[in-house]
């Protein structure tokens, strides 16, 4: 089940906008951990964010979409997986699976000082949490824009996230 409060949001984002959906951004590591299954990618179902990067060989590890209408089987899986450890964020989009990874895509890498590439793990609600906390340019929050709001729980609180920052 998706939480109600993010259920909630996608209502009124519903009647503000024409239409939205829910994806779940998933740790694969965690979920491969969690469940003892390695995520595969599957059409309009699931898909890696590594996928066509340099860093495909990571993709069982990395960074999923899902789509729960899509994937009832594995909902359960992400609502237990939600609880138990840091492995997934509820974004709420009006874009399709490929296209709403497509967006995330470009912030996977982040230019550290002193001019190297690190992989961002936004994926990560910790990481995510923080990243809001420090981020406050225009284009520091490009990243919260790749969707309009980001779900997840933090420490047992659930956080939601857009362009303007927490609430």
């Amino acid at each position: 089940m998706i939480p109600t409060s993010v259920n909630e949001q996608l209502r009124q984002y519903g009647e503000r906008h024409f239409s939205g959906r829910v994806l779940a951004l998933v740790d694969g590591i965690q979920y491969q951990q969690h469940t003892g299954q390695q995520l595969t990618p599957e059409n309009d179902r699931t898909v890696s964010l590594f996928a066509g990067t340099n860093d495909m060989a990571l993709a069982h590890a990395g960074p999923w979409l899902f789509d729960p209408k899509t994937t009832p089987d594995h909902l359960a899986n992400l609502r237990e997986l939600e609880q138990a450890r840091p492995g997934v964020i509820w974004l709420i989009t009006s874009e399709s699976l490929e296209r709403q990874a497509a967006k995330l895509r470009p912030h996977l890498n982040t230019r550290i000082p002193d001019g190297r590439s690190a992989l961002l793990r936004f994926w990560d609600p910790r990481v995510l949490h923080a990243l809001n906390a420090v981020c406050h340019g225009k284009s520091e929050r490009d990243l919260f824009r790749a969707a309009e709001a980001w779900h997840y729980l933090n420490e047992g609180r659930r956080f939601t996230i857009n362009d303007n920052g927490i609430y």
